[in-house]
């Protein structure tokens, strides 16, 4: 049928309804303001997966896509419609008396039970003559004339998609009234009817003939109750010929489903039942120019520029897929379609790009804004439709961008920190978020948010004053106009205070010689540098104690700082004061002053008695000097040419000054030649060990006779002179005496 034709069509039916006929007029009431279209989403559970894409007729074994089983059905396409078991006590139960037994579905609580997977219902001829009315059963409101109505028989329908219904009696061959119902089926309680459903649709002669017809959008669970009557109540009934056509929801251009996401794959269902609406948009990339037919609609609306890609693989007919910028318009018959608009425009057509048979459509660029029109044909007009498999992608063509640049991963920071790097969306950002947290905390504190671009700039200023140390998160969060985000996140460490410092050596107070030692510690995680300088006590500047490192740039724990130490050899005595100091790359300062002083000078060690090369007996008392400025101790040792050892005579930690070191008692002690030595050392040490500033005198004597008539004629010439001492020493210090 032409559009030609079908203009005629409607300009007759406006016509009729202009000028109705005297009598039983037609009417009909428009109810057909349904819930709003809808579909079931695959998160509703097994709905989509049981719908019977064919109404009685099996399709056991289809499958949808991979992933998403489908339960097989099991629908015996011969069988009888079932009826539900005849009411129980319920008015009407013994039928009209003018025709056979009451049917089955005679009262609404009986209601034959049409099942919930049906796509097209026409069950066998109904035979009414003794259905009979319920005193509380829905009454309609559409019957013309007020002839009353009788014989009402009763369908139950709870659709298990939503979509557009549409019963009719056609074929009937009896006046019918045809209304439809939701709600209880009322009963009679005191007071009169109670619970009596709603009436949401009614049709009484549509919209030639006696026969009746309705078209409803249903809801996806919602039970809708059928009512078929007998026009006047002196007629009787007759054979009825009942029939149901469930159509998707998005059957009509102007009904398009709604694509509410990116990434959208709705349940599998028929288009058996779909139509085409008389100024439909025709493809132009069909095969042959067959003629489609059994079309269904989708609307998408581009939260920003991109790209949908749009295919039908996994249905089970022959699929031609196009897109649209808008629906085509039908003004009347003495108008083309979309008078006086331009006519839709098609934006994109594939036949048979996809798997087999399917279309598929690939990176169809799309603005912002702009709402699509997606049309799914059969490319056949005597396929009569199938099962349809529809999946669509959107891409954005702006993606966001979130890079951080500074500071750098685990980056030491403090103060006011200035946050750079990039957020962008090629032209088109919507947000931009810089926040911050502990790591490991539980919550964001924001530090800067806005709508501008930025690249390679300022995205905020953080202040981390007050923040304990430790390590910290920064991240930015960048969102474009389709609400497709992009974010960055690094580690950065938050530097409150100098970590580890202290000075081991040397201690405050102490005296140091020569190279003296300086240990410690100096360690943080966000280390800088640190300085060891000195000054005498009450100068005004330090110096380096390395004037060629004057700044160390290492960290040191529990070891030498500054090198080698500070030689203070050139240094004169006196008291000075030693500086470590050490900072952190946040610029927080920390050091220590040890007083010291410097003590250079070698102690004194001195025996003045007795005298080198005497002889001597008995008990000797030796005398001298042992004395230091910062004294350690001292000792008086001696030996002889017969022992390799020292024996000590006596020690003190006390100064003694030209008086008695120590009481030699020489009785009993062979005749030989002696060595005293007297050893002073101060409390200096020196380098970083524990050895001492020392001095040492040494007093050689002798103890009875020597060969030749003298103790002191050691090469036993008889002499005691100058000759004596070589063959003395060789004795003393290398043990060949003569």
């Amino acid at each position: 049928m032409n559009k030609k034709t079908l203009w005629v069509i409607g300009l007759a039916w406006t016509f009729c309804v202009a000028a109705p006929m005297s009598g039983n007029q037609p009417s009909t009431d428009a109810l057909s303001a349904a819930p709003a279209l809808e579909r079931q989403d695959a998160s509703t559970g097994d709905a989509a997966a049981t719908f019977d894409l064919n109404g009685p007729h099996d399709n056991d074994g289809l499958v949808k896509s991979p992933g998403d089983p489908i339960t097989p059905l099991n629908f015996d396409p011969d069988a009888p419609a079932p009826d539900a078991p005849s009411s129980d006590g319920e008015d009407g139960e013994g039928g009209d008396p003018r025709g056979g037994p009451p049917p089955a579905n005679d009262v609404c609580q009986s209601a034959t039970v049409i099942p919930s997977n049906t796509v097209t219902y026409n069950p066998l001829l109904l035979n009414t003559t003794g259905a009979s009315v319920g005193s509380c059963e829905g009454q309609e409101s559409c019957e013309s004339g007020g002839a009353g109505i009788s014989n009402s028989v009763w369908y139950h329908y709870a659709p298990i998609m939503s979509g557009t219904v549409t019963i009719n009696t056609f074929g009937s061959n009896y006046n019918t009234v045809l209304s439809v119902f939701t709600g209880s089926c009322g009963f009679l309680g005191i007071g009169g009817c109670l619970d009596v459903p709603t009436q949401i649709v009614c049709n009484d002669d549509y919209p030639f003939g006696t026969t009746s017809q309705v078209t409803l959008h249903v809801t996806a669970g919602q039970t809708y109750k059928i009512k078929v009557a007998d026009y006047n109540t002196t007629d009787g009934g007759g054979t009825l010929d009942f029939n149901l056509f469930w159509a998707p929801a998005n059957d009509n251009c102007a009904d398009a489903t709604i694509i509410p996401k990116t990434n959208y794959q709705p349940p599998s269902y028929s288009t058996n039942n779909a139509s085409t609406d008389l100024c439909e948009n025709d493809e132009t990339c069909e095969l042959n120019d067959i003629g489609t037919s059994n079309s269904v609609w989708y609307a998408y609306t581009a939260a920003c520029d991109g790209f949908i890609n749009v295919n039908t693989n996994g249905s089970t007919y022959d699929t031609v897929l196009s897109v649209w910028d808008k629906c085509g318009e039908f003004f009347g018959v003495d108008f083309p379609c979309n008078h006086p608009d331009p006519a839709a425009v098609e934006l994109a057509c594939d036949d048979d790009s996809g798997t087999g048979t399917q279309s598929q459509l690939t990176n169809v660029s799309v603005d912002g804004g702009q709402t699509y029109l997606i049309k799914v044909s059969d490319y056949n007009t005597t396929n009569g439709g199938g099962i349809l498999n529809f999946n669509f992608l959107f891409t954005p063509g702006n993606p966001p961008v979130a890079a951080i640049t500074s500071p750098a991963a685990f980056a030491c920071v403090c103060g006011s920190v200035t946050v750079q790097g990039t957020a962008s969306a090629s032209g088109a950002l919507v947000s931009r978020t810089l926040d911050y947290q502990s790591v490991g905390g539980a919550s964001w504190t924001l530090i800067s948010s806005g709508t501008n671009e930025i690249t390679n700039g300022t995205l905020g200023t953080w202040n981390t004053a007050g923040l304990p140390q430790g390590d910290y998160l920064l991240r930015l969060t960048v969102q474009n106009e389709c609400g497709v985000t992009d974010t960055a996140v690094t580690v950065v460490f938050v530097d409150a205070a100098f970590d580890s410092f202290n000075l081991d050596a040397p201690q405050d107070t102490a005296v140091v010689a020569g190279l003296t030692c300086v240990e410690g510690t100096v360690w943080d995680r966000c280390f800088d540098s640190y300085t060891v300088m000195y000054r005498p006590l009450g100068g005004l500047s330090f110096t380096p104690v390395d004037a060629g490192n004057p700044v160390y740039n290492n960290t040191v724990t529990t070891n030498p700082l500054a090198g080698a130490g500070w030689d203070t050899s050139a240094l004169s005595d006196g008291d000075y004061e030693l500086r470590v100091e050490a900072a952190d790359q946040c610029g927080h300062p920390t050091s220590v002053i040890r007083a010291v002083t410097v003590d250079n000078t070698l102690p004194t060690a001195i025996i003045t008695s007795p005298i080198s090369c005497t002889s001597v007996d008995g008990v000797v008392q030796v005398s001298g000097t042992a004395d230091d400025a910062h004294l350690g101790g001292w000792s008086l040792q001696v030996t002889d040419e017969s022992q390799n050892g020292w024996t000590t005579i006596a020690s003190g930690d006390v100064p003694v000054i030209n008086d008695v070191l120590g009481l030699w008692d020489t009785t009993g002690l062979p005749d030989c030649a002696y060595t005293l030595r007297l050893i002073v050392t101060d409390d200096t040490p020196l380098g970083c060990g524990p050895l001492r500033n020392q001095a040492e005198d040494i007093v050689s004597v002798s103890i009875g006779e020597a060969t030749g008539g003298s103790c002191c004629d050691v090469n036993d010439d008889g002499l005691s002179d100058g000759a004596d001492v070589e063959p003395f020493v060789n004795c003393l210090l290398f043990d060949v005496c003569p």
